[in-house]
C-alpha cells in the first residue's frame, strides 16, 4: 500500500472524522490548533465548510472505487448534511458567501473584520460541484452556479474581495485566477459526469486558463503580483510563491487534458523543476514559502504594509501545502508526461513532506506549519483553522495517480 493511502486511512481521515462534524448544528470544526489538540473556536470559516465538502465527496468516489478502505455511505452523508449547512447558512442572495458563521450558522466577523472573500466562494463551488458528481445529484450543482457566476465577474473585473490576503492596490494577482481555474475545472467534471451541456463551460475554462498562464514568467517562475512599472522594483512585485505556481500548474495541466489542448505542456512541465529549485532550502530541506524573483529571500522597496510584512516575516517557514501541492505536482510531470526532473524532485520532496510534517509526537494529525529547520510553530497561517484540505486532497491524487499507472 502507498504512503499517501497509508497517511489518509491511518492519520487523516480518521482525525477529521472524529473531531470535525458537528453532529448537533451541521458543519465543521476546523479551529483546531496547529499541534490538532485543542478546539479553539466554534465559528466556522465558509473557506474551510466548503472545501471540507469536497473532501468528504471525493474521498467517498476514492472508497467507491476500492481506493480507500472508507464507508462511502457515511462520507456522502456528511458531506450532504455540510452542504445543506452551507446553502441554508453561509449563501447570500448576492451569490457570495459571508465569511464566517457561528457553530449554530448566524453571520460573524472573521479576525479582521471580514465579511466576504471570492476565494471562500470558490471552495463552497468546488464543494458542491465534487458533491453533484458523486451523488450525481444536478441540484447541488445548480446551487454553485450563482456563486460561480459572480465569482467569475469579480474575479475577471479586478474587484473580488481577498481576505485574509488583501491584494495590495494598483496589483493583478495570480491567486484569484489560480483558484477560478481550479473551481472551473471542478465544476465541468461535475457537469462532464452528469451528462450536461459542456460548450459554454468549456470556453469559459479556456479563458480561466489562458489568464492564469499568462502569470507564467520566460524564466519558467510565475508573477504572484503584476504591478505598475513603477512598482518593478518593490518587494510586491519581485516576490514569487512556488507552492502556489506548482499548485496551479498541475490544476492547468488537468484543465488543458479536459479540453483536449497540449499547447502549454511543454512549458508548464519544464516550469516545475524551475520552481522547485528556486524554493528548496539547501541547508535545512523543504520548500521555502517565499523567494525572490533572483532566487533567495524576497527583497525589494515597499512600506510596512500587512502584505508585506507577511513576506518579510514568513518566507522561510515551511509550510504544509506547499510540500503537499509540490508533492502531487512533480509526481504527475514524471509518471503522467515523462519528465525526468520532475521525477528527481517528486522524491526529494516527497521524502521531507513524510518526515517532517506528520504529527508523530508532535501533534496529531500532521503539524502543518513549521520553521526553517522543521521546528513546529505554534501560530496562525491565512485562517485561523487547521484545515484539511490540501493534505487530503493531495494524497488522494497522489493515490489515483498511482491507480491510473496499474
Amino acid at each position: 500500500m502507498s504512503m499517501a493511502r497509508t497517511q489518509l486511512e491511518g492519520v487523516i481521515l480518521p482525525f477529521w472524522l472524529a473531531h470535525g462534524p458537528d453532529e448537533a448544528a451541521g458543519g465543521f470544526f476546523t479551529c483546531f490548533d496547529n499541534r490538532g489538540r485543542r478546539l479553539v473556536s466554534t465559528d466556522k470559516f465558509t473557506w474551510s465548510q466548503g472545501r471540507f465538502v469536497w473532501l468528504l465527496a471525493r474521498a467517498a468516489r476514492l472508497a467507491r472505487d476500492g481506493l480507500l478502505d472508507a464507508d462511502a455511505g457515511r462520507l456522502i452523508a456528511l458531506a450532504e448534511r455540510g452542504a445543506r449547512f452551507i446553502t441554508e447558512h453561509a449563501v447570500r442572495p448576492d451569490g457570495t458567501c459571508h465569511f464566517v458563521v457561528t457553530a449554530d450558522g448566524a453571520p460573524t466577523t472573521g479576525p479582521s473584520g471580514e465579511t466576504q472573500s471570492v476565494y471562500a466562494d470558490c471552495f463552497v463551488v468546488m464543494g458542491l460541484a465534487e458533491l453533484a458528481r458523486a451523488t450525481a445529484t444536478p441540484s447541488w450543482l445548480a446551487a454553485a452556479e450563482p456563486l460561480l457566476s459572480r465569482a467569475t465577474a469579480d474575479i475577471r473585473a479586478g474587484r473580488a474581495a481577498t481576505p485574509p490576503y488583501e491584494v495590495p492596490a494598483g496589483f493583478q494577482p495570480f491567486g484569484p485566477r489560480m483558484i477560478l481555474l481550479n473551481t472551473r475545472l471542478e465544476y465541468a467534471r461535475a457537469r462532464q459526469s452528469l451528462g450536461l451541456p459542456m460548450q459554454d463551460v468549456r470556453s469559459d475554462l479556456a479563458a480561466d486558463l489562458a489568464a492564469m498562464l499568462a502569470h507564467r514568467a520566460p524564466d519558467g517562475t510565475f508573477v504572484e503580483l503584476f504591478g505598475p512599472p513603477a512598482a518593478r522594483d518593490s518587494i510586491l512585485a519581485r516576490h514569487r510563491v512556488p507552492g502556489h505556481a506548482l499548485e496551479g500548474i498541475w490544476v492547468a495541466l488537468e484543465a488543458g487534458e479536459l479540453l483536449g489542448d497540449a499547447s502549454a505542456v511543454d512549458k508548464l512541465v519544464s516550469s516545475v523543476a524551475v520552481l522547485c529549485g528556486s524554493a528548496w532550502d539547501d541547508s535545512h530541506g523543504g520548500l521555502f514559502r517565499y523567494v525572490d524573483a533572483d532566487g533567495g529571500p524576497p527583497r525589494g522597496t515597499g512600506d510596512d504594509t500587512p502584505y508585506e510584512r507577511l513576506i518579510r516575516g514568513t518566507w522561510s517557514t515551511k509550510l504544509w501545502w506547499v510540500h503537499t501541492e509540490a508533492a502531487y505536482t512533480t509526481a504527475l510531470a514524471a509518471r503522467r508526461y515523462g519528465d525526468q526532473a520532475a521525477s528527481r524532485w517528486h522524491e526529494r520532496i516527497w521524502d521531507y513532506t513524510l518526515a517532517t510534517f506528520p504529527g508523530r509526537d508532535d501533534g496529531e494529525e500532521w503539524v502543518q506549519i513549521r520553521d526553517r529547520t522543521g521546528q513546529p510553530l505554534d501560530q496562525v497561517v491565512a485562517l485561523p483553522v487547521k484545515d484539511p484540505f490540501h493534505i487530503a486532497r493531495n494524497l488522494m491524487q497522489l493515490v489515483e495517480l498511482d491507480a491510473a499507472r496499474g
